[in-house]
């Protein structure tokens, strides 16, 4: 059995105004993909032959440039024979949004299936946070969404992908599609899978999926930064062979989703900035506390500069603090101009996004590095300045500052400080662990928590919050 294997990932924000482009995707091509992805050793203990094709990742951020992402697709695709192979797995995240085009995943779905035609079998493992079109969805045999957030289940979910692919080829399975859009859209701060209503949500798909003659039964809240007409929630289940049985577990689990609308809300404290810092502040703790700037996330694609946090700790006059992951590649290079030890005159914050604040400080340099990415590999340089006892790490890419080890890298021992600003919504589970507590400040920015917030002018009409006096007509 011969097997194509191909990634092509970024999650957008639309709300950004910077555009993403090819040269922020890291890409592993050919053999050197594999190391990359999950399901290696499983197809090769099924005495699989792989066909690697194109692994490329990018941090979220603004929508993709057309020609940067044809650039992506294109090349992902001439990698794949016309025959010669029985099926393709890839790991897509959903919510890929390409300027002039809308979906990237549907795009590049358009582009395998007009090269390799119908009949083969592509199964596709998918974020969470996806936003999914129903043509995207037809165009995949069968598509196996991350049933945790925070994701702590993505190898695993690689993996399920994988194993459905072969039962399509091995038994000649072609599954059903059921498909639910619901017309709710809550940020995903509020949508853990750990918590009601959700747990009990994925409890009912989890028990539909488990009857007979069903294959798949995924819940997708979207990503709700994209002003699109396929953004939210999507329930997207497949039996084997009855279309009604699986567009009827759909609409089950979707109707609950709905009526569970009015209970979404965050499982940890949120305040307005201010407050939420004064909280902080005052916390007692032999562990870190962590308060997650939720308006400039950078895990949901903004741009990780606005200085405001910082400008407020400091008129409070607060100290031992750290701030986390500033983007800025002038006010580095000023820092790696000076030297480590240098007194400097910076301005810090708004490089990318013109509603970010700027702060202007007088700032000692004590650290010059590099800085470890997301998913481990070298993010570029950093720079971390110390000015009135509040230490700021600036970085010249957009960062994610997800886990403990990204700080130890750099020297610095977050129990040693009162409080630690992330650009995160809620934490990831390795910050999370070694949390004591952890404060959402209700900022302002691209990734506000609030959709009346967003202004978003293309997305599918009636849905709650905006509308609240409708019935969803399934």
């Amino acid at each position: 059995m011969r097997i194509v294997v191909g990634s092509l990932q970024q999650e957008s924000n639309t709300l950004t105004s910077r555009i993403s482009h090819y040269d922020d995707f890291t890409i592993y091509r050919g053999s050197a993909m594999l190391s990359k992805i999950a399901v290696a050793s499983l197809f090769a203990e099924r005495g699989v032959t792989l066909l690697p094709t194109l692994y490329a990742q990018a941090v979220p951020g603004g929508p993709l440039a057309q020609a940067d992402f044809m650039m992506l697709a294109d090349e992902l695709v001439d990698m794949i024979p016309r025959d010669g192979f029985d099926g393709i797995w890839l790991y897509l995240h959903g919510a890929m949004e390409v300027q002039g085009v809308g979906s990237g995943e549907q795009a590049l779905l358009e582009k395998i299936r007009s090269k390799v035609g119908s009949q083969v079998p592509i199964c596709i493992a998918l974020d969470f946070h996806a936003n999914n079109t129903h043509e995207f969805l037809r165009l995949a045999t069968c598509t196996v969404g991350y049933r945790t957030a925070p994701h702590i289940d993505m190898e695993e979910t690689q993996v399920r992908a994988a194993e459905v692919l072969l039962r399509c080829i091995q038994e000649k399975l072609s599954p059903q599609l059921g498909y639910v859009r619901v017309p709710v859209v809550v940020p995903g701060d509020c949508v853990l899978t750990g918590e009601e209503p959700l747990s009990s949500i994925m409890r009912v798909a989890q028990k539909l999926e488990n009857s007979v003659g069903m294959v798949i039964c995924n819940v997708f809240n979207g990503q709700p930064w994209v002003d699109a007409p396929h953004m939210g929630p999507s329930i997207v289940c497949y039996h084997e062979t009855d279309q009604e049985i699986a567009q009827q577990a759909a609409l089950t689990i979707g109707k609950q989703f709905f009526e569970s609308r009015h209970d979404f809300s965050f499982s940890f404290e949120n305040y307005k900035p201010e407050l939420a810092l004064k909280l902080a502040y005052l916390s007692e703790s032999d562990r870190p506390v962590f308060v997650t700037d939720s308006g400039d996330n950078t895990t949901a694609g903004a741009a990780g500069d606005n200085a405001f946090i910082l400008s407020r700790i400091l008129a409070l006059k607060m100290s031992d603090v750290l701030v986390g992951g500033l983007t800025d590649r002038k006010a580095v290079e000023v820092c790696e101009r000076a030297g480590l030890g240098s007194e400097v005159n910076v301005s810090v914050g708004g490089s990318i996004e013109p509603s970010s604040i700027r702060c202007a400080l007088v700032a000692k340099v004590i650290y010059i590095g590099d800085i470890e990415g997301w998913y481990g590999e070298n993010a570029g340089r950093c720079a971390i300045i110390r000015t009135q006892g509040v230490d700021v790490i600036l970085t010249a890419n957009r960062c994610a500052l997800v886990r403990p080890r990204i700080f130890e890298k750099l020297g610095l021992d977050i129990k040693a400080y009162r409080f630690v600003v992330v650009k995160l919504g809620y934490l990831y589970p390795e910050l999370a662990e070694v949390s004591e507590r952890t404060i959402l400040a209700l900022t302002k920015g691209t990734s506000t928590e609030r959709l009346q917030d967003m202004d978003l002018k293309r997305i599918t009409r009636p849905v709650f919050p905006l509308d609240t006096d409708f019935i969803p007509q399934w």
